[in-house]
């Protein structure tokens, strides 16, 4: 594997363009996540392991909801470009090796992340980690959707064909919402019909779309697509630059009880 072919070190390399430009996930699904946690939790409260945390959006989200929250990534630079609270511990850490005792943890998290490590290694750590029956959150989002039907057609033809060569092969699982990777548990029905919805200027947007690893990997071949996609974007753009567009981004995941004595009754079903 080469310089700037590993997810750490694409994201790592726009830690700070990731923490101001990546998206936060909807209320609604933390609702329901907190509704699952254990209800005799430490005396602390509850421990939620956000694993492939990147900035720690989906950390904050539970810290400021009064969820204790240990957070690991492979990226050094993304961790420093994390969002502090109280409530979170921050570490470096592989998905595989998280460095956590044996069931430690009251809940998983896993935001925009586990179609790069998902797999056996990772399944038999969120086992170990997890106390039985604690559950576990895949969540992520399909790609932007435009609500301008010409700001839309662009941003479409830019993610299907012009990066079509460059998205990296895990990225099927995301367009899949993760069905086809294996779970270690016992899955539950997973909240449908939420969404991401947000109203940005040409600017904001253009920042978004550079946290994409397709761009990335365009960019370390010495490319960059964002100003001539930023050019045509502006020519159908309603309105100057600072107004504002819908847009909307299909909220997905799975989720359910996890750890090792879920897996073993499972496995005996």
């Amino acid at each position: 594997m080469g310089v700037m072919d590993r997810p750490c070190d694409w994201f790592g390399a726009v830690a700070g363009d990731y923490a101001r430009h990546r998206l936060t996930y909807p209320t609604a699904f933390f609702t329901a996540f907190l509704e699952r946690l254990p209800v005799a939790a430490g005396p602390e409260g509850p421990l939620v392991w956000d694993c492939g945390c990147g900035n720690g959006q989906a950390a904050l989200a539970l810290a400021e909801r009064g969820v204790n929250v240990i957070a690991t990534d492979a990226s050094a630079e993304q961790l420093a470009a994390a969002f502090p609270h109280p409530r979170i511990r921050y570490r470096r850490a592989e998905a595989s090796a998280s460095g956590l005792a044996d069931t430690s943890v009251d809940a998983i998290v896993v935001a925009a992340a586990v179609h790069w490590f998902a797999g056996p290694a990772f399944n038999r750590e969120a086992q170990r980690v997890c106390r039985p029956g604690s559950p576990m959150a895949w969540i992520g989002y399909l790609t932007v959707q435009a609500l301008d039907p010409a700001v839309d057609t662009v941003l479409q033809r830019f993610y299907h064909q012009d990066l079509a060569p460059w998205w990296p092969p895990e990225r099927r699982w995301v367009e899949a919402s993760y069905a086809g990777l294996d779970f270690p548990g016992r899955e539950w029905p997973f909240p449908d019909h939420l969404h991401i919805d947000r109203h940005w200027t040409l600017a904001e947007l253009v920042g978004h779309l550079g946290t994409w690893s397709a761009v990335q990997r365009v960019r370390s071949g010495g490319v960059d697509p964002l100003p001539a996609l930023t050019r045509e974007l502006a020519g159908c753009w309603p309105g100057d630059a600072d107004a504002r567009v819908g847009l909307r981004w299909p909220f997905m995941g799975r989720w359910g009880a996890v750890g090792a004595a879920v897996a073993a009754g499972a496995m005996g079903t």
